[in-house]
Order: C-alpha cells, then structure tokens, then sequence
C-alpha cells in the first residue's frame, strides 16, 4: 500500500519552489553585487578637531566617502557624501557617523567643540554638531541670529580662543558671536574690527600650513631639524640644536626624504619627549612612512607605512596627538607608540561600523 503525502507538505514543498526564484534573484541582485564591488572611495579632509565626551577624547573627523558598494547601497544611499565621524583615539572605535553633505566637492572644518557642541565651517555655511550622536543640532540659515544672512562659504566663520566662541560675518558685513554650547549668534563689538578683517568671505581662503617641516621648536628653547648626512650619503639624519647654536645628533637613525611633523611651529610629540618623522619607506621605496624618535634616546619608538604624508596634526586634550593622512587616523601616544584606524566602515546596508 502506497501512502499519499500530506497535503500540508505539498503546500510547504509548493510555497518553497516559489519563493526559490525571488529569493535566488535578491541574493544575485543584492548580495553578490555587494560582494564583488569595490569599498567605497574614502578620503579624510584636513579640518579635524578633537572634543571630550564622558571624560575620553574623541576626534572629529570630517571625510568624504564616494561610491556606495553594491546595488541595495546604490538604492539607498547617496553616491557621493561628506561625513563627520567621531572616533576614540584610544581604541579606534567609531562613536558616530553624521552625513552633513551629498555634494561631490565640499569641505567642512572643525572650527572648536564645547562640552557639548562642536562647530564646524562648512561650504553651506556654519553647522552645530551634538558631539554625543553626532545629531545637527543647527545649521546654514537654521543658525538663530544669522537665519537667512548666513554667508555659504567657510571663511566667514573663525574661531576666538581667548574668549571660547565662534565668531561669523553675515550677508550685511556684521560680525556676530556665538559662546562654545550655546545655539544663538548675537552681534558683537569685541574685536570687531579685526574679525573684520580676518574672516573676508570674497577672499579666496588661506589654506592652512602643511604638518611637515624641516625643521621645528621644542618647548625647551631649542630646535629640531633634519640634516644631509655627511659625504653626500643617502638619507637624512636628527639634530637637536641648542640654544647656543651646538648640533647635537638625536641617535643614529637614517630617513629617506625625512621632515619633521609639526603642529603649528612646534614639532609633535616634544610634550612626551618624542619627535615624529614622516620619511619614504626606504631609499628605493617612495611610500610614506612615520617614525617616532624619543628625544632623549634616538630610539626609534614606534613606526608605520601610511598612505601618504600627513596632512593635519593636532593636540589632544587628554594627551597624544593624532594625524591625519589621506585615508587614515595616526595616533602617537604618551610612550610614543604609533596606531593607525581607519574610517569609513560600513555594513551590507551602508551603516557606518
């Protein structure tokens, strides 16, 4: 005797062999298309910044990242953003990730962060970040006090760090404050007439100094400088020069195409007894590379291949600094270790990671 199989497994058997084409179909569609593409175009603009959240450092990074990867991103994202990503130095662990624009040329720059807001100069005007999600909380003509005087470009707005507020000039040639974590500009006399001067929107903007050099200061008086070897050898060496004027060798150390990284005039990492070098990888090989030299010793303390020179290097509030090279985040530490953290991540769906 044959038995008839149950009517509720041919209805299961039917509703699979349905399913079978649209779910093969989506997998093709979708998930191989993620699966061969390409990763995104990332590239780190050079207005970061850094703030203080819960008594850890974060640094603001403003990036650009072009190209969704595969078809549902395609759907579903814009093909070209700029975002505000806030990283931990420490751990290299994304806090947030903000889009602030889907235009394919645009730039935006952290111009200072409070306890709670961070203020950036962008190419569609001033913008007021959250620094605890990375939520806008204003900007462009949202700004109260500047509304539909707001001026698009990101030279009408600065910085005054001896009175912790973010000066702007509007349409009208006013220049207006606002205090670090509050909402509203408001007009001002303080030092008018030299903000004035300094944020002159139909100027074409200065662009700011490189972070290499090839020489910078120590906060003991003295300089560091990279020097020829002698006899026309290959290479570069460190020298420490007092201020009588007396050269004396930081180690034994030999760099290829060496410059020293600075932040500002002073040479990075000198707070922690260090000196960063940004060289070639060697001398038949022109990739960028970073070292860190301990001053006291000339050891070599730390180093790293990067994809390029670096590009920005600031302070951190809790110690350290961090660099900024065209798709990476350097951290030079206390003990003058390097540590490199890329930005960018994403998931199937275009989540930041």
């Amino acid at each position: 005797m044959y038995r008839t199989q149950k009517p509720s497994i041919r209805r299961r058997a039917g509703l699979s062999l349905l399913l079978l084409p649209p779910l093969l179909f989506c997998f093709l569609f979708f998930g191989l298309s993620y699966l061969v593409a390409p990763e995104p175009d990332i590239t780190v603009q050079t207005g970061i910044g850094s703030a203080t959240v819960d008594g850890r450092d974060l640094v603001l990074v403003p990036y650009e990242r072009h190209g969704p990867r595969g078809m549902f991103q395609l759907m579903t994202e814009d093909m070209f953003q700029v975002r505000l990503a806030a990283t931990d130095p420490a751990t290299g662990k994304v806090r947030w990730d903000t889009q602030l624009s889907d235009r394919l040329v645009w730039e935006a720059t952290v111009l200072a962060a409070g306890q709670r807001y961070a203020y950036l100069a962008t190419d569609s005007g001033l913008a007021i970040v959250d620094i605890r999600d990375g939520s806008i909380a204003a900007r462009g003509d949202g700004v109260a006090g500047l509304g539909g005087s707001f001026v698009a470009k990101r030279s009408a707005y600065g910085y005054d760090a001896r009175r912790h507020r973010v000066v702007a000039m509007n349409a009208d040639g006013t220049i207006l404050a606002i205090p670090l974590d509050t909402l509203v500009a408001k007009p001002t006399e303080e030092d008018a007439t030299t903000w004035a001067s300094a944020l002159a929107p139909d100027r074409a903007r200065i662009t700011s100094p490189g972070a290499t050099a090839s020489q910078a200061t120590l906060g003991s008086g003295e300089r560091v400088e990279v020097r020829a070897r002698p006899a026309g050898a290959p290479g570069r060496v460190l020298v420490r020069v007092t201020a009588d004027g007396r050269a004396i060798p930081i180690g034994g150390a030999v760099f290829q195409q060496a410059a020293v990284v600075v932040d500002g005039p002073r040479a990075v990492g000198d707070g922690a007894g260090s000196v960063l070098v940004a060289h070639n990888r060697s001398v038949n090989d022109t990739g960028a590379a970073l070292s860190a030299v301990s001053l006291a010793t000339g050891a070599v303390t730390g180093s790293l291949t990067v994809d390029s020179a670096p590009a920005k290097a600031i302070a951190l509030p809790g110690g350290g600094t961090v660099l900024a090279t065209r798709e990476t985040l350097v951290v030079l530490g206390a003990d003058g270790h390097l540590t490199a953290s890329r930005i960018g991540a994403t998931d199937f769906f275009g989540n930041p990671t």
